[in-house]
């Protein structure tokens, strides 16, 4: 009699847990440093940009509170091909344009404009890793890439494909066409959305984009405009902690450039050859925070 009341009283005590447990969130118990929506579009001229981020300032953030394990564990099928089809490197690469991003929205990225659509912090974390993850993964030589029917395109436009094509088949009751579209696009256009000084960029396409820019250039080595906007987003004792989870070197701006080179070379009507890369500046990049 006695065991079967430890048993009753177990059986209520587990109904009880399961009944007050909540799915775990996609994000860490420091999005509420992060206001709760930010602006869904932004200007792509960073003068207009940055007279938009009232709040911008290099804030200090480790990277043990920018990372967000749940998003990355929910989404570890797009990693885990990143880690499949690409070099150490350029995975590096990658995850450092996620946290870099993430730094910028911690450091006054605009929010609440009046008039301008809003994205939740949540969503708007999601498709900044999914397009940062996967954004290389067209500079890969792995079998699958080169004879992909999309090898003829430029890098950036086979990248959007593969990732259009992955999300939908690996995410079908996850991502609507907004999500999938927003991060195709961005993969699409991160190397030439930093040229454009007019129109809006989604904020998932301005983040990808301008760290992208970053994690190449240094701050501001690429012009005075992304020096004002690095200097005003990035703090350099975090990119410091980034890097050194994640390093940059030289090995990164040498496989780089040996990749820019060849595409001009094969591809002289490449998504770049309109985006005037400057390899000196690029190659010359060893620690970001020290640039």
């Amino acid at each position: 009699m006695m065991i079967k009341s430890i048993v009753a009283i177990f059986a209520v005590f587990v109904a009880t847990v399961a009944a007050n447990t909540h799915p775990i969130k996609l994000v860490n118990n420091t999005t509420s440093t992060l206001p709760k929506t930010f602006d869904a579009f932004v200007p792509s001229n960073i003068s207009e940009f940055l007279a938009r981020a009232t709040d911008a300032q290099p804030r200090f953030v480790p990277l043990t509170e920018l990372r967000h394990p749940g998003i990355e564990n929910a989404y570890k099928p797009s990693s885990d091909l990143a880690k499949k089809l690409e070099t150490e490197p350029i995975l590096d690469h990658s995850l450092r344009m996620y946290y870099f991003s993430l730094l910028i929205l911690h450091s006054g990225f605009p929010s609440d404009t009046p008039g301008v659509p809003q994205i939740t912090r949540e969503e708007l974390l999601k498709r900044v890793f999914l397009a940062c993850i996967l954004h290389d993964v067209g500079l890969s030589n792995d079998e699958f890439v080169l004879n992909h029917p999309a090898h003829a395109m430029s890098f950036e436009l086979q990248g959007g494909i593969l990732a259009y094509e992955h999300l939908l088949e690996t995410y079908p009751s996850k991502l609507n066409a907004d999500e999938v579209g927003d991060i195709a696009q961005g993969i699409m256009l991160h190397t030439l959305n930093p040229t454009f000084t007019s129109g809006a960029a989604s904020a998932a396409n301005f983040l990808v984009a301008q760290s992208a820019l970053f994690d190449l250039g240094g701050y501001g080595s690429l012009s005075p405009d992304f020096a004002k906007l690095f200097g005003a987003l990035l703090s350099r004792d975090s990119v410091r902690e980034i890097e050194a989870a994640y390093p940059h070197g030289a090995v990164i701006s040498e496989e780089f450039v040996t990749d820019i080179e060849g595409m001009l070379k094969q591809k002289p009507n490449c998504l770049w050859s309109h985006a005037a890369p400057n390899l000196e500046v690029i190659g010359s990049v060893i620690n970001l925070a020290d640039s």
